[in-house]
């Protein structure tokens, strides 16, 4: 049972007619969760603040929390999410596409195979994005394969060069799945309570030196993990604690 599981699986990510489906199904789900829940929303001022502002925003969201990503677009606004360049970011981008979120490709540097998956490009696209069309543009600091809640670099540098703030974005939900992937991926149950939490806009620092990036960078980090252990208490759930401080080193 378990490889037919596993070969579904495969089918879904490699083939082009697997990631129609899995698209279509993923997006089901996701609007039978939505539509189900009773969810409470936490900082909505400090939403309505950001969008006042007319220009372009960046939402913090840590990988395990990407399931309802698709759903915080706000209505009216040019929503772009930053997906990774590979199989797995394709069916995501299928999935978001079909709430209206665009998707701009490409992954972190690969230390590990010493290659850049398209983050430059995904980096230019992104400042495109914020900075010609004042577009969303959502990013998880911790992915595509981690540490655990520990923010890259990349974040705090395209809010400093655009100018435009970080606002850490979160959910949890008091009935679902916490998976024992690396990045402890929740998936709610349907017909459950969950809440919404949106932190305070957080806006970039004056200088771009490497210890103001650096700061940054470590207040987007707390901020978000913040948020998103506020949201598991909410719920009544365990909270999911960080890799090590030392893992991404």
């Amino acid at each position: 049972m378990a490889g037919r599981i596993d070969g579904l699986g495969r089918w879904i990510r490699q083939s082009r007619s697997g990631q129609l489906l899995g698209a279509h199904l993923g997006a089901l789900y996701i609007r039978l969760v939505t539509w189900t829940t009773r969810w409470e929303v936490v900082g909505q001022d400090n939403l309505d603040a950001v969008l006042a502002r007319g220009c372009g925003f960046i939402p913090s969201i840590w990988h395990g929390r990407l399931f309802m990503s698709a759903t915080f677009a706000p209505p009216g606004r040019r929503t772009v999410a930053m997906i990774s360049n590979n199989r797995d970011g394709d069916l995501i981008s299928a999935i978001v596409w079909r709430f209206g979120v665009f998707s701009v490709r490409g992954s972190t540097y690969d230390h590990a195979k010493d290659r850049d998956k398209g983050g430059r490009e995904a980096f230019s696209g992104a400042f495109e994005e914020l900075s010609e069309r004042n577009a969303v543009v959502a990013i998880t600091p911790d992915g595509p394969r981690g540490p655990l809640m520990r923010a890259q670099a990349g974040i705090a540098a395209l809010s400093a060069v655009t100018g435009c703030p970080v606002m850490p974005v979160t959910f949890s939900a008091r009935r679902g799945k916490l998976m024992r992937s690396w990045d402890r991926f929740l998936v709610p149950w349907p017909f459950g309570r969950g809440v919404i939490v949106y932190g305070e806009p957080l806006d970039p620092p004056a200088t771009r030196d490497d210890a103001s990036i650096e700061a940054f960078r470590q207040r987007i980090e707390a901020e978000t993990t913040a948020i998103t252990q506020h949201a598991d208490d909410l719920c009544s759930r365990a909270r999911v604690e960080p890799a090590p401080a030392s893992a991404g080193k």
